[in-house]
Formats: C-alpha cells, sequence, structure tokens
C-alpha cells in the first residue's frame, strides 16, 4: 500500500499525529487506521530481528574489518546480503551502520566503527548503505555525533570545534546523505547520539539537527532518537528530531501534546516531522513487506560474509613466509579463541548466529594434523550457571507466569511472559546444579535492579541496593563473585529473587558459575607447541571486553595471554599469532613470533576464513583502517581521555589516529593502512591530471613481482607544503584496491576533487582552499609513501 501523505495529514487528529512521533514499542512504530507501524531492527553486523531469542540470524565481519578491506564494492556486496536478511526480519530500517571513529583504541564500540580515518569511513559507509538500500530497506546511519566511547556516553559532553567536527568527525555522516549521483548513498534515516555536543543533547541540538542536517546538507530523511536518548518534548521537535524510541513515549506522547497546546512548539512542527516518517514509511514498504521473521540462511550471503572476512584480515607480519603453512604441516592450535571463537562483539550490534564456524573445527575438517590445548581463558565474567530451573514472573498486578530454563542468564526488553509487562515486574527463580569438581567453586550475579542470590537457603550475593556501570549496556551492576565450597556429584540448590521494580528501561540478570582450575592448562599448550612444527596461538578478546556500554581499561590481551604467546614462542620459533579482537592490542611478544594476523571480529566464517589463509587458499587481503600503537600513552586521545566534570574534551583536534603520529613523529607498532599478503609489490612513477579547481587525476602504475595472484592497496595522501599548527602533516584522500596476476602491470587510479585540498573555514563557515602547494604522495601505507607530485593553489585575484 502507499499512503497518500497529505490525505492523511488532513484526517489525523493531532492527537494521533503526535502519537506517531514516538516508538509504540521497542521495534515499532504505533499503528493508525490506514498506516501500519514500521518495524526498525539493531545491526551493524546482522539483522537480529525483535528478540534476542528469535530466529538465528546471520553474523557479519564487524565495522573495524569492513573498514580493513578497503573496498567499498565488496562492503556494497555485504551491505546487498544485509539487506535480504533484513527482509527475513520483516525490518523496515536497518539501525547501522556506525560510523564513529576510533578516538582511542579503548572505544567499548570500535569495533562496530569502521576506522579512525574519516574519509575511509565515509567511503565504505557509502558502499554499506547503498547495498542495504537497493532491496527498499532504510539505513539509520548513527550515531550523530561525537559518541566515540562509552564513558558515561548517556550525559558526557563532547567538547568539539566548530573545525575539527566539519573535517573529522561529521565527515561520514556529511558523505551518506549527498545523493548518489554525487558519490553518497542518499541515507534515508539517521540517528541521534546520547550524548551531548559542547553541552547540548544530541537529540535536541538545534545547530546540528535542524540547522546543519536539514538547511545546509538538505537531508529529508528521518530523525530517530537513541533507545531512551529524547530529553525534551518541544525542544527535540524543534531541534529535529522525528522519531523518539523506544515506546511507548517518556518525551512524547501527552508531553508532546501539552507543548504543543501550551504553545512550546507547534502543530507545523509536528505535521513536517508526520510528513517525513510517512514519506520513509513509503520508501521502505510499510504494509507492503511481510512481517514474519525466519532465518534466511543462504549460500550467497554465507559466501560473501567469508570472502569479506578474508579481505578484512591484515596480515601483519609474515618473517620467512612462514604463511601460507606448506601442506602437510602438523600444527598446536593453541590459545582461548582455538576452538570457540569471537565472531561478534557485545551489546545491541549481537546476534545470534546461524551456523559459526571456528577455528578447530575448519582446520581439523581440512585434514590438518592438530593438536589442540586452550592454554588459559579469557572469560571477564564467569561463565553462566547450567542446571534445572523453575522461573516464576510476578506483575504489578499480581498476576503470574511460569516457565522452565536450563541456564540463568536473561535480558528482558520486551514483556518477559504472556500477561506480564516488561515495564514493571518481579523474578523468582529456583533450582539446582551440580558441580563435576570438588573445591571451591566461584559463583556470581549480575543483575539490572535489585536481585538477591541464594545457595542452599543461604543468602550469597546481596543487591537489593542497585548498581549501575556494569554489565547490560552500563545500566547493570558489575559482576559480584563469591566462593563457595563444593562437592563433585553433591546437588546444591540455588535461588535468586528480583523484586517487582518499575523500570523504563531494559532488565537483565545472569548468574555464573566456575569450577577451580585442577591443572596447568598452559604448561600443556607450551609442551604442544614444543612438539609441532607450526604453533598457531589464536588470541584475542570476547563480547564482554569489547561491548556496548564499557571502554576497556587498557589494550592488554585479557588473562594469561601474553604470557601464553610469550612461552609457546620461546618453545617454538615458527609461531604464528592470530588476533581475534575488534580493536588494537598491545603485542608485547611483537619480536618473538614469526608472524601475527589480525582477523578482528569476523563474522560466522571465522573458521573456514582462517583455514583457507592459513593454507594459502585465500590471500589475507587487509590493510589497518587504524594505528595500533607501542602503546596506550601514546596515542592522540591519551591525556584526555576519558573525561572530566562531565566533559570529554577533544584536545587533540583533527589530529586523530594517523594524523597524530605523523604530526608527532611518533612510531606506532603498525601505521594505519599497513597490511602484507603473500606476494609482493612496486609501484611505478606515478602521474597526476588537472588542477586543484576542476579536479586532479592520479595514475599509479603497480606491479605484481611475487609468484602468486593477490591484490594491494593505493593509498593517496595530501600534503600541504605550508602547514599551520594544529593541523595535520598529511590526510588521506583516496585509495584503490588493485588485482594483478604474478608479473601484470596494473595501473591504480584515485580522483582528487577540490574537498580533497579544501579545509573548512570557520569564521567564513565555508570550505577553502587555502593558496599553496600541496605536494600528492602515494603508496603502501600511512608510513610508506612516495610523491606522485604538486599541485597549486592560486591566491585569489
Amino acid at each position: 500500500m502507499t499512503i497518500d501523505i497529505d490525505a492523511a495529514l488532513a484526517s489525523l487528529t493531532l492527537e494521533q499525529k503526535v502519537s506517531l512521533l514516538a516508538g509504540h514499542d521497542n521495534w515499532h512504530t504505533v499503528a493508525l487506521p490506514g498506516i501500519p507501524p514500521m518495524r526498525t531492527s539493531d545491526g551493524p553486523a546482522g539483522v537480529r530481528g525483535t528478540s534476542w531469542t528469535g530466529p538465528a540470524s546471520a553474523s557479519f565481519p564487524c565495522g573495524t574489518a569492513l573498514g580493513a578491506t578497503f573496498d567499498p564494492s565488496l562492503v556494497q556486496e555485504v551491505g546487498d546480503a544485509l539487506g535480504r536478511e533484513a527482509r527475513s526480519k520483516g525490518a523496515h530500517v536497518l539501525l547501522a551502520p556506525t560510523v564513529n571513529l576510533h578516538r582511542t583504541p579503548i572505544g567499548g564500540r570500535n569495533f562496530e566503527c569502521m576506522s579512525e580515518d574519516p574519509l575511509l569511513t565515509a567511503r565504505i559507509a557509502v558502499g554499506y548503505i547503498t547495498g542495504v538500500q537497493q532491496h527498499g530497506v532504510a539505513c539509520c546511519i548513527k550515531h550523530f555525533v561525537g559518541n566515540d566511547t562509552e564513558f558515561e556516553r548517556h550525559t558526557i559532553s563532547s567538547e568539539i570545534d566548530e573545525v575539527t567536527l566539519r573535517e573529522a568527525y561529521l565527515v561520514p555522516f556529511e558523505t551518506a546523505i549527498r545523493p548518489v549521483a554525487e558519490g553518497g548513498a542518499d541515507v534515508r534515516a539517521l540517528m541521534s547520539s546520547y550524548n551531548r555536543i559542547n553541552g547540548v543533547y544530541a537529540s535536541e541540538h538545534r545547530e546540528l539537527l535542524r540547522d546543519l542536517l536539514r538547511d545546509e546538507w538538505g537531508f529529508d530523511g528521518v530523525v530517530i532518537s537513541d533507545w531512551f536518548g529524547t530529553h525534551t518534548a518541544a525542544g527535540s521537535l524543534e531541534a529535529s528530531l522525528d522519531l523518539e524510541m523506544p515506546g511507548p513515549p517518556r518525551e512524547r506522547g501527552e508531553k508532546l501534546l501539552a507543548a504543543v497546546l501550551a504553545g512550546e512548539t507547534t502543530e507545523a512542527r509536528v505535521d513536517e516531522a508526520v510528513r517525513r516518517l510517512l514519506h520513509l514509511f513509503n520508501w521502505s514498504g510499510v504494509g507492503e513487506v511481510a512481517t514474519d521473521e525466519f532465518t534466511d540462511d543462504s549460500d550467497a550471503t554465507r559466501d560473501v560474509i567469508k570472502r569479506a572476512a578474508i579481505a578484512g584480515t591484515v596480515l601483519l607480519k609474515n618473517d620467512g613466509d612462514l604463511l601460507p603453512l606448506s601442506a602437510g604441516t602438523g600444527v598446536a592450535l593453541l590459545g582461548p579463541n582455538a576452538d570457540r571463537g569471537q565472531v561478534q562483539g557485545g551489546g545491541s550490534a549481537r546476534v545470534r548466529t546461524t551456523r559459526p564456524s571456528m577455528p578447530l573445527a575448519a582446520l581439523q575438517g581440512r585434514g590438518v594434523a592438530i593438536v589442540h590445548e586452550p592454554g588459559c581463558r579469557i572469560d571477564k565474567r564467569l561463565q553462566t550457571m547450567r542446571g534445572e530451573f523453575r522461573v516464576r514472573y510476578t506483575g504489578a498486578d499480581g498476576a503470574t507466569a511460569d516457565s522452565v530454563t536450563d541456564r540463568l542468564t536473561f535480558i528482558w526488553m520486551d514483556d518477559p511472559a504472556p500477561g506480564i509487562s516488561v515495564a514493571a515486574f518481579g523474578v523468582s527463580i529456583a533450582g539446582s546444579f551440580i558441580p563435576d569438581v570438588t573445591g571451591d567453586w566461584q559463583i556470581s550475579l549480575t543483575a539490572v535492579g535489585s536481585a538477591v542470590l541464594r545457595v542452599d537457603d543461604e543468602v550469597v550475593v546481596d543487591l537489593t541496593t542497585p548498581q549501575t556501570g556494569g554489565a547490560f549496556f552500563g545500566l547493570g551492576s558489575q559482576e559480584i563473585r563469591v566462593t563457595v565450597p563444593c562437592e563433585a556429584g553433591v546437588r546444591r540448590d540455588v535461588s535468586v529473587e528480583v523484586s517487582v521494580e518499575e523500570r523504563s528501561q531494559l532488565r537483565g540478570l545472569i548468574v555464573g558459575a566456575e569450577a577451580p582450575k585442577l591443572d596447568d592448562a598452559m604448561s600443556r599448550a607450551v609442551r604442544a607447541a614444543a612438539d609441532a612444527e607450526v604453533a598457531v596461538v589464536i588470541v584475542g578478546t570476547n563480547a564482554d571486553w569489547e561491548t556496548e556500554g564499557e571502554d576497556r581499561e587498557h589494550m592488554h590481551l585479557p588473562g594469561e595471554q601474553d604470557e601464553l604467546v610469550r612461552r609457546v614462542a620461546a618453545a617454538n620459533g615458527r609461531t604464528v599469532v592470530v588476533v581475534n579482537a575488534g580493536s588494537p592490542v598491545s603485542m608485547p611478544w611483537l619480536h618473538d613470533v614469526a608472524a601475527v594476523m589480525q582477523v578482528w571480529f569476523p563474522g560466522e566464517a571465522f573458521g573456514e576464513a582462517l583455514a583457507e589463509m592459513l593454507l594459502g587458499v585465500a590471500e589475507p587481503g587487509g590493510r589497518l583502517p587504524l594505528t595500533i600503537p607501542e602503546q596506550l600513552a601514546d596515542t592522540p586521545a591519551y591525556p584526555y581521555y576519558p573525561g572530566t566534570d562531565g566533559r570529554a574534551v577533544y584536545g587533540e583536534g583533527l589530529l586523530i589516529g594517523h594524523r597524530w603520529y605523523d604530526a608527532q613523529g611518533t612510531q606506532p607498532a603498525f601505521p594505519f593502512g599497513h597490511g602484507l599478503g603473500y606476494t609482493t609489490w612496486a609501484a611505478g612513477e606515478a602521474t597526476l591530471r588537472g588542477d586543484i579547481a576542476s579536479g586532479v587525476s592520479v595514475a599509479v602504475p603497480v606491479r605484481n613481482t611475487g609468484s602468486r595472484e593477490g591484490s594491494t592497496v593505493v593509498q593517496c595522501y595530501v600534503e600541504p607544503v605550508q602547514r599551520e599548527a594544529g593541523r595535520p602533516v598529511r590526510t588521506l584522500q583516496g585509495f584503490a584496491r588493485v588485482h594483478a596476476a604474478p608479473g601484470e602491470e596494473v595501473v591504480a587510479g584515485i580522483e582528487l576533487d577540490t574537498r580533497a585540498f579544501s579545509r573548512w573555514d570557520a569564521a567564513a563557515h565555508a570550505w577553502v582552499v587555502a593558496p599553496g602547494d600541496y605536494r600528492v604522495l602515494v603508496g603502501f601505507s600511512s608510513r610508506d609513501l612516495t610523491l606522485a607530485g604538486v599541485s597549486r593553489a592560486p591566491a585569489p585575484g
């Protein structure tokens, strides 16, 4: 159906129009006569649908992995598959992509984001959005703007000067909003962030939403709040926020109706927001698209996930060409992520995966002689307690509903049971678990709201007073652990009481249990390494260490992983380290190992993709979309993170990421753009054509000087000869991925428009090209560049 927008506006009452401007529940808008509800779904590395426990979904490489491909065309294929996934979940709007920048390596949601570089992020985002939106599924690009870390994310004020906003943090949004004909993606929706920008909440920031987004950039799509991120009724509408999510409304609804009647805002403002919403309803097929949810387990989707995982994997080091492994090589496969690799990060980006492929099983399936030892564990929280448990939900009105479960982990964003409202309920859990080891067990409780945990009727954790700042997007407590002596085979009764509470946001509960260590897992791993031809150690993080709501405290690998790598490398000089983490980690063992491969959170094809790369069936094609520092203290935001007194000062200004290292002369562990493959490359003499006013064309001949087919990424940077203090030495302004057979020469073509040479003039409120000479440099990383030529911008007049 197509909604007649003018007729709808004429027929709806003010109350009905106001009701459209807030959600009905977590994922839908309200339904009105002749106007069906619109459905949203979380992304960006999959499409979960309306339930955390609903039909399984495909798990795609995380944002950083997509950024590492340096391949917008491939990412468009990923977007195409995500569009199909969205339709399988009946979604009209995909809450993705995430285009905030990697300001610090320890940002909790870095894995969702694509890069530290605004241009790379913008180009990858355009590919992603184009692919998704060709299915009539709207992308909701997020989070606008300055939501680059998770510290105090709901209230922190990101203090960012105008030039830095324009030249860095706004660039991906501006590019995605542009029409397709102008190199953009015509993105149809945008999500305001939780934080404040220079003191004003993003959801009511008139200067950014109305003046910039609407009036200057011409954005005619829908602006949606982040969930529970609306703070005023009239103020947010006047600023140009269209839709408060989720529902029922907290700041819209009756409050907005009262604000209109009181003259704090107008019905005309209501009408313009409703008009934009109804346009989106028509564009995305609301009322026409089936809303049944199912698992779309297609060969095409699995294929693009694997290809993207391979293309995004960065081979950081490969001494002696240890990789790929020779046929018949015996391998000690070690590390905590070897058997159960981490395909995704934590938070709202998580999906229930369809058929995840893991490294151990994938290599065994290819006939590789494997000895496997985990070596250590990295759990941030204890593993979920398993057993037999009865669950009784009690509503505010005294109604009850019963269920059973075999594991004590819950997240309640929707009604927990029929007849029980998520807005106010309590839980009583009773059951038992049977320890399989005698000794001192660790038992834990993590909860949103109040909860009391008992073992054999004895209170072991009392969270009667709720705590925040921990799990469940920062809304829950930290994990509280206690020691409970247990005997193998002897049943322990467990109960949890969660009192009836009214809470506007989600509820959650986890009870954990962990047996005592009885042997030396690391020594077994070291012995296996010593006896093997090659040791492959898969280390990294998981969805508890990298997650929404919490930043990491440091860059170190969790647990004893650094010690494991050090001891394995000492036992076997042919050690390969595979880093399975969405953000950079410190590598104190870097010079002790032969090869290092960064796979990020690669999606459900992890095992198959890694097996193909280790065995040489495929070449790791990624280039670093970020800088890996020697230490956290070397990073640009280090002096300013996390912020004080409710303010996060972006004191590094424009010098984010590789720009900082170049300006400071600091040597990173690995520079932005770095990446090896299984062949070698040589660049010839580049040529420039054109001028700054009309555009500069850069042509770079590149020859494959190795013995196998491969690909590389040619990068192009612009460097003003005269640089002002505080401005970058050079900036990435283009790149091109090329493929070639052994001995073949191909030409990488890169186009630089006037904007590539421009800067934001705050006084003139305009993009300007300062007079002078600009060096154009090309190469294979931000630290491997040669001069292609010089372009001159003449002085005015």
